[in-house]
């Protein structure tokens, strides 16, 4: 099983640990609870160095990974980060990920669950002059996340952030010494930044991050808070709501994709979305305590109607919530159902997407 670079100082900060992706993550400090309330009031810090990070390069390199990815990346502006889908030749979802359109590189952050796939398949592809590099131990990735994340980095950093918008990145140096990319995007709902930095120096920018916090309401976070913000937020996870056999109408995601562009999966997207759909992806306020985890069956009268795909305990609406797969009929909002936990069924209702809505703030 492999260890995140900082392991040793996670287990300082009292980490508990759990497996993901064939990595030993944090999955809390304090407690799921704690962290994930954090980062709605004020910010956490998440290590996210398990995902997989890919640099692509060269020339002739934008229009080498459009050809992988449903986002026009050559119309992007320099320095934009946003999130992109690949898929496999029958139009299913073969990968998600963020890419970072930086000078003179491209870089594509992944799931651990998919990156050695992702990589093999662009490596396999590339054209001579295209150089396909796997930088995952070259660069760690590290979260400031929360209302308050502005305000915490601003302090480690000389470049002015508030003129970074939400979905660029930009070069630039942390704690005084170190080069970093700053991305202004996230996976909680929040304002965030994911910063990637050589690990010579991700000890010291995680330790200055934790020393301004110290007084300034920031604690450190594990993947327990990461998983139930995200859910709380509607963002989607691979091997979750998303995997190869998923469409991506299905999952919603037709707005990240650009039939501008010609892509590996295009043509049978564009016939098959023309389809009735089979299923759709939903979240469910449930009644009760008692929380509906992964297959959970969900159920009109004695009808099978879909299965959860991910559950949580939501602390903003006090109340468990999920995401979930369901029959179309049943996917308007304020439609009720019931979903069998542990043998016994709860009322549930489906309602729209997001459940948690981050109210303006200013940056």
């Amino acid at each position: 099983m492999k260890r995140l670079f900082l392991h040793n100082l996670h287990n300082r900060l009292g980490a508990h640990f759990v497996e993901y992706g064939g990595w030993e993550l944090p999955l809390y400090y304090e407690s799921i609870i704690t962290e994930h309330t954090y980062v709605r009031v004020s910010s956490a810090i998440f290590d996210l160095s398990y995902l997989g990070r890919i640099e692509v390069s060269g020339e002739g390199a934008e229009s080498f990974l459009e050809r992988h990815t449903t986002r026009s990346i050559s119309r992007k502006m320099l320095g934009r980060g946003f999130y992109t889908l690949m898929l496999n030749e029958g139009g299913t979802i073969f990968a998600d990920g963020m890419v970072y359109k930086l000078s003179g590189r491209i870089i594509l952050s992944t799931n651990p669950l998919v990156t050695e796939k992702v990589y093999k398949r662009l490596k396999d592809d590339a054209p001579s002059g295209v150089s396909v590099r796997d930088v995952s131990e070259e660069l760690l990735c590290l979260s400031i996340q929360g209302r308050r994340a502005q305000f915490h980095l601003q302090r480690l950093t000389d470049m002015e952030l508030v003129r970074l918008k939400s979905g660029s990145s930009c070069e630039a140096y942390v704690v005084g010494a170190y080069e970093a990319v700053i991305g202004r995007v996230g996976y909680t709902g929040e304002d965030g930044f994911e910063i990637l930095i050589h690990p010579s120096g991700g000890e010291q920018f995680y330790s200055a991050v934790l020393e301004v916090g110290t007084s300034e309401y920031l604690i450190p976070a594990g993947i327990g808070a990461r998983n139930s913000l995200r859910i709380e937020a509607g963002f989607l996870l691979y091997d979750a709501e998303i995997d190869d056999n998923t469409f991506p109408t299905e999952a919603g995601l037709e707005r990240f994709i650009d039939t501008d562009h010609d892509f590996i999966g295009k043509e049978a997207y564009l016939k098959r979305k023309e389809e009735p759909k089979t299923r759709c992806l939903v979240t469910l306020n449930v009644e009760g305590r008692r929380i509906p985890r992964e297959g959970a069956q969900l159920f009109a009268g004695n009808e099978l109607v879909g299965a959860v795909t991910r559950g949580t305990y939501s602390p903003v609406l006090s109340r468990p919530i999920a995401l979930a797969y369901i029959k179309p009929e049943f996917s308007l909002p304020g439609t009720e159902i019931n979903v069998e936990i542990r043998g016994k069924r709860a009322k549930a209702t489906v309602v729209r997407k997001p459940l948690y809505i981050k109210k303006l703030a200013g940056r």
